[in-house]
């Protein structure tokens, strides 16, 4: 009997190649989707479940309260925390820490490499087991001068040699001040080598250095700041121990090491109320992370990852409604023989097996096209999500059964409701009158032909929202100039008379239109803020704090509302940023000096531009009075309002250079700056970048989601549109002698066209009911991450709408012509 099934099965595919192609392409496309998808979902899922013994690790990140603004959540905590928690919490078993926040000037003999390092504890491998390839994980930082390097990191340095008791030299860790130390160098032996961390981890490093090294560049103050969170700290529990009551043991703990500092300097808040903690599982960090500040790689989503699962569902059902339509409405076909087959003693269920076995083998040939796409397009997908994606079939097999289960349940949904159609078949009707009216009604056959459409336009809308609100948020009105801008990071490197004969360096090339200094150059992502007060008003705000060069503000282009800028040649518009702002010593450097302030900090402090110039703020006991109100600049791009900024001039710390470059002469201008870097630092390697390439990191994610969206897009209205063309060409041939007897009657070939394109139309216009209330759901909430915004302008749904209306009437408008002009006698003649 199956031999019998299986030929007849393999019989009609070939007889009505039409139809099976539809089915089968149709199908293939959405396994192939399903298939992408399912790689999606296991490569977001298997983030960190690699690393062994992390059942008890969590990651401690925070929650900061400020006066007047919601709370600043940050994955990044103050060095003191974890160990804190260690030595008071007997819950914390163990913890350690990583801060990964600067980069090094790294010497291998004559050669130098500008490096970013990870900054450990000395247990950090012993918490978090990295493998290691050579090197013992307890005693690797023994030696605090000492270096993991990772596999790739050991070959950029030493090629294939052994790196072990290999020496790489770097300057000693000194504050600005310390002209002295700046050219110190510290020999680091290489004690270990881990292997390189893969993409799926929250970790990412080529050389860690212990924090106990006097190359550490974390300062000793830092380290024992509770209000400088810019590392990652991370805790073992015990067995059992529950994480909120962890977290509730931090209160006093808080209120006694925060308070006294908060309130010195305005802030009314207890430390438990300013600082709230949270504790996330080492291995959930990926998808539980985008809402936190600071993660070292870049955050999934749970949401991303179940909207990314239903559009595959959904364009998976979008394939195989095509094969209900397809089969129901051919059931005409096949009607003498299954009432033949029942006259015989044929029963129900052994049609319905039948009819579901030919589904299944149906969907069964349609997974080996699907594959071949798969391998075909497996590149793309790599690319596209900036990492290698491969589906192993020998060592994935519990993966590659899960397809085939998909599959054949695909194949099982797509032909259930034909099979309980055609196997309900009355054999004597069937047989008398040739009659397959039973086979499916034309409800069910338009409402697959809705839902096809409704779930192409609802992903047509979103494409085109998203690539419009990436398009306007590169093009909005940032306040300040971003192009032609190069970025050198001189930080800790140069010293103030360097950065000024530096900068008159840059300045004597033709091809370098500008130079600037900065502390924090735009889109960087760095916060410091501090709670200051009006004077003679008893509310503190929360302001943040730039420190910019005397000319910043006209390099940026940044516009000056009231008042007149800081300049170099007047003492009293310096402030020096180095202590805390209740430090004595402070208090007498900047007290009375001037700074800039913003239209948003003005408007923090209940002030117009006009009514802030004069006005003096308390920045803990120092008195600061604003000269100059600036126009509001976007310096982290368009999801964020700009942050209401005070503006200090501080040359100390202004460590990176800005250098307009004339856009015809790039390359001969980036070898000069090159050039001029290496003579007045020649034992540091130069550390650059564009901003504008920094401005389009805001938005790659972003820019991803909507190619997803249109390449879903494009295979749903294809998928969508062979099913149209299939139900197209049965329906109009079954409609052949009613359009003759039209046209015996005078119908025009106009009239019949219209009359055809209506019938397939009212299906897409309900879609539209259906897509748009779906499409505004989920872009209203989307769009809400976003500061400055597009409007849901209705023309993006009619649009789609209009578009799909088109592609439907395009794919049956041959049909439709062809039937039109036929001879009316040979349209009678039909059947």
């Amino acid at each position: 009997m199956f031999r019998n099934y299986l030929v007849i099965a393999l019989r009609n595919i070939a007889r009505h190649k039409l139809y099976s192609f539809i089915n089968i392409a149709g199908l293939a496309l959405g396994l192939a989707c399903v298939i992408f998808v399912i790689l999606f979902v296991r490569d977001e899922l298997s983030y960190d479940k690699w690393i062994p013994g992390t059942e008890n690790l969590y990651r401690l990140e925070m929650a900061i309260q400020l006066p007047g603004r919601d709370p600043l959540l940050t994955s990044t905590v103050p060095f003191p925390t974890p160990a804190a928690m260690r030595s008071e919490i007997p819950e914390v078993t163990a913890m350690t820490r990583i801060y990964n926040n600067y980069s090094m000037t790294l010497m291998v003999g004559d050669r130098q490499f500008r490096q970013r390092i990870d900054s450990v504890d000395p247990n950090f491998f012993s918490i978090i087991r990295l493998r290691l390839i050579k090197g013992d994980p307890t005693h690797v930082f023994a030696d605090p001068q000492s270096l993991v390097l990772s596999e790739s990191a050991a070959r950029k340095y030493f090629g294939d040699a052994d790196p072990i008791g290999k020496i790489i030299s770097t300057s000693a860790n000194c504050e600005v001040t310390d002209t002295a130390c700046l050219g110190r160098m510290v020999s680091l032996k290489v004690t270990g080598v881990v292997r390189d961390i893969p993409y799926n981890s929250q970790l990412d490093g080529d050389v860690f250095l212990p924090n106990t090294s006097i190359a550490d560049r974390n300062s000793q103050d830092m380290k024992h700041s509770w209000h400088t969170e810019n590392g990652h700290g991370y805790v073992r529990l015990a067995p059992g121990a529950d994480p909120r009551t962890v977290i509730a043991k931090m209160a006093p703990l808080l209120d006694r090491a925060v308070t006294g500092e908060l309130n010195a300097a305005g802030n009314p808040l207890k430390g438990s109320q300013a600082y709230r903690f949270h504790l996330t599982p080492f291995r959930d960090v990926h998808l539980n992370s985008d809402r936190w500040r600071g993660n070292m790689t870049p955050a999934g989503s749970w949401i991303t990852l179940y909207g990314v699962g239903i559009v595959g569902v959904l364009i998976l059902l979008v394939a195989c409604f095509n094969f209900m339509n397809l089969a129901t409405a051919r059931a005409l076909l096949r009607a003498r023989e299954i009432a033949l087959r029942k006259t015989h003693g044929a029963n129900r269920t052994q049609l319905i097996v039948q009819f579901l076995g030919e589904a299944v083998l149906m969907a069964l040939l349609s997974l080996v096209l699907a594959l071949a796409l798969v391998e075909i397009l497996q590149p793309s997908f790599s690319r596209f999500l900036q990492h290698p994606v491969g589906l192993d079939y020998a060592g994935d097999w519990p993966l590659l059964l899960i397809i085939i289960g998909v599959t054949v349940l695909a194949g099982l949904i797509s032909g259930s409701y034909p099979a309980l159609v055609l196997s309900g078949f009355r054999p004597g009707l069937v047989l008398r009158a040739n009659n397959a009216g039973q086979a499916g009604s034309g409800r069910l056959r338009s409402a697959l032909v809705v839902m096809q459409f409704a779930v192409s336009i609802a992903l047509g809308i979103a494409a085109s929202v998203v690539f419009s609100q990436i398009t306007f948020a590169r093009n909005i009105d940032l306040g300040f100039r971003k192009d032609n801008v190069l970025v050198v990071d001189g930080s800790g490197l140069l010293t103030m008379d360097d950065q000024q004969s530096f900068i008159q360096r840059l300045k004597s090339d033709p091809n370098i239109l500008d130079v600037a200094m900065i502390g924090t150059p735009p889109f960087n992502g760095s916060r410091s803020s501090g709670t200051m007060q009006l004077t003679g008003h008893p509310e503190f705000v929360d302001l943040n704090n730039r420190v910019i060069g005397a000319n910043a503000v006209h390099f940026l282009g940044m516009k000056l509302v009231a008042g007149r800028l800081l300049s170099d040649n007047r003492a009293q518009d310096r402030v020096d940023t180095s202590g805390p702002p209740t430090d004595e010593s402070a208090i007498t450097a900047n007290d009375g000096h001037n700074i800039l302030i913003d239209q948003a900090g003005a408007a923090r402090l209940g002030l117009t531009a006009q009514q802030a110039l004069g006005r003096t703020i308390l920045d803990g006991k120092t008195h600061l009075q604003i000269v100059g109100v600036l126009a509001d600049a976007k310096f982290d791009g368009a999801r964020e309002p700009p942050r209401p900024s005070i503006y200090f001039y501080d040359p100390k710390y202004t460590g990176f250079a800005m250098v307009r470059i004339r856009p015809d002469a790039v390359p001969r201008a980036v070898a000069f700056v090159d050039r001029a870097w290496h003579a007045f630092a020649p034992t540091k390697a130069v550390s650059r970048y564009f901003l504008d390439d920094d401005f389009g990191k805001l938005y790659q994610s972003d820019e991803r989601q909507g190619e997803m969206f249109g390449v879903f897009v494009g295979i749903a209205i294809f998928i969508a549109c062979l099913g149209l063309f299939g139900l197209a060409a049965f329906t109009v041939g079954r409609r052949t002698r009613e359009i003759g007897i039209r046209k015996v009657f005078g119908a025009r070939t106009r009239d019949v066209v219209v009359l055809l394109l209506w019938q397939f139309s009212i299906p897409v216009l309900i879609a539209n009911a259906i897509a748009w209330p779906a499409a505004w759901y989920y872009l209203h909430g989307w769009l809400q991450g976003f500061a400055y915004r597009i409007s849901l302008n209705p023309l993006y749904f009619v649009a789609a709408g209009l578009v799909a209306l088109m592609i439907a009437w395009a794919t049956i408008f041959a049909h439709a012509l062809r039937v039109a002009r036929a001879n009316p006698i040979q349209a009678l003649r039909y059947e």
